[in-house]
């Protein structure tokens, strides 16, 4: 069995990109196709979450491996799932949720305070579109 090394997206119909999985991954054209591809989700939140965003910018995307840890805004955690591999940690940032991947030997606890900041962050205008 051969695997299709691309994949278009659709949006009502209408092919909005095609690429390999990992380009469209990536270097998403719009916010849409941003939510398509990955687990857990990607964050999507205000631009003025975090400040600094491009002129033009509504929302910033954040893939919730593209989080770090340690540095920036104060966000509360809510849950924590253990995977084995690595912890998912559910927060809240400014009464936004946000999924981010921690170290599996990390000990937080629902309530624990930690910083995070965007790394490789994605920003898009109030039409969903991509600002690079």
């Amino acid at each position: 069995m051969t695997m299709a090394t691309h994949v278009g997206v659709l949006d009502q119909g209408r092919l909005v990109q095609f690429g390999s999985p990992r380009e469209i991954y990536e270097d998403p054209d719009s916010i849409y196709v941003a939510g398509r591809l990955g687990s857990p989700r990607i964050n999507i939140l205000p631009a003025d979450v975090f400040g600094n965003a491009p002129n033009g910018t509504s929302h910033i995307a954040m893939r919730p491996e593209h989080i770090r840890q340690g540095e920036g805004l104060d966000a509360q955690v809510q849950r924590v799932e253990h995977l084995g591999d690595q912890n998912r940690l559910h927060l809240v940032l400014k009464g936004h949720a946000i999924t981010t991947i921690a170290d599996p030997t990390t000990d937080y606890e629902p309530g624990t305070h930690i910083k995070i900041a965007p790394h490789n962050p994605l920003y898009f205008d109030a039409d969903g579109n991509r600002i690079r």
